[in-house]
């Protein structure tokens, strides 16, 4: 790559950047280097969520709906309820227990891994590598390669959530509670999922966009992550403090209200979804200016 004209150590500069592969806007190597780089995770992460659910709803099942119904009601303080975001009484029906799989660690934590790992990549990530500085001596331009991993990560976050539904349909369909609650009604929750996971991926890939060092990318997410997470918590829990949970991305992350059906679950998905959403594609825009713009450090 040309390295005149540019700042000691640097390669091309941003006026260069902009006019760098002229005639290749796609390219499809890197759509298929993208799509090599995730396959490792994504067939993790789709073995994960096809089994999960059937695990969770077979231990659920082994405590009966009178018992869990008789823990919930009447020995958990009822104060205990603004952690929920539902009321108990909703919880403690069938709908509301298979919901719970939702808002379980292994899902939470897994679509906010893949959007860190995924978007902590975009830039940041093939910095560290070296392999940024073969991608760019192609006829491609660098918003191409930015926005080829931005859909890259968006239609397999995509693919996964469709596996977490269809793991969730059939057990509802034919597993021990067969009959119990109708299939369709965890659609918004899992959408809602895939929202979460847009979301932490276009925060991460602005993140990644404006940094050189993977690691760093992936140490200023997790702080964000238990930053956002916090924030919820003091907004429910804390009267005063309760503005506190706006500023947090997981207060539009609710998929426990969304398995009620009928039009308010989906008025709900809209505005929740709307609002991750809204974050992750305005996040993957600025990403796409940053990078276009900034220089790069000459490779080592």
């Amino acid at each position: 790559m040309d390295t005149s004209d540019t700042h000691p150590g640097m390669t091309t500069s941003a006026a260069e950047s902009r006019g760098e592969g002229r005639g290749a806007v796609w390219s499809l190597a890197v759509w298929r280097k993208t799509w090599g780089d995730q396959r490792i995770l994504l067939l993790s992460f789709a073995c994960l969520w096809s089994v999960f659910p059937w695990l969770y709803l077979w231990l659920s099942a082994q405590i009966p709906m009178p018992a869990f119904q008789n823990v919930l009601l009447q020995v958990i303080p009822e104060d205990w309820q603004k952690l929920s975001g539902v009321p108990f009484s909703e919880v403690a029906t069938y709908a509301g227990r298979v919901a719970l799989a939702f808002v379980d660690p292994v899902v939470v934590l897994a679509a906010t891994v893949w959007g860190i790992t995924r978007g902590s990549d975009a830039v940041s990530g093939q910095l560290e590598r070296g392999t940024m500085e073969m991608l760019l001596a192609a006829p491609v331009r660098r918003t191409a390669v930015f926005l080829t991993q931005a859909l890259a990560t968006t239609v397999a976050a995509a693919l996964l959530c469709g596996v977490l539904l269809a793991s969730i349909w059939s057990v509802v369909t034919f597993g021990p509670w067969a009959g119990k609650v109708e299939p369709w009604r965890f659609i918004p929750p899992a959408a809602n999922v895939f929202g979460l996971m847009v979301c932490m991926g276009g925060i991460t890939a602005c993140v990644s966009a404006c940094d050189s060092y993977r690691w760093r990318t992936v140490g200023i997410m997790c702080g964000f992550y238990v930053a956002t997470l916090l924030a919820k918590l003091v907004g429910r829990l804390s009267g005063s403090l309760g503005w506190v949970g706006y500023l947090s991305v997981f207060n539009a992350y609710e998929p426990q209200r969304l398995v009620g059906g009928g039009p308010e679950a989906w008025r709900l998905l809209g505005h929740y979804d709307g609002i991750l959403l809204g974050i992750g594609l305005a996040a993957y825009v600025v990403g796409a200016v940053i990078f276009s713009r900034r220089d790069l450090p000459a490779p080592l």
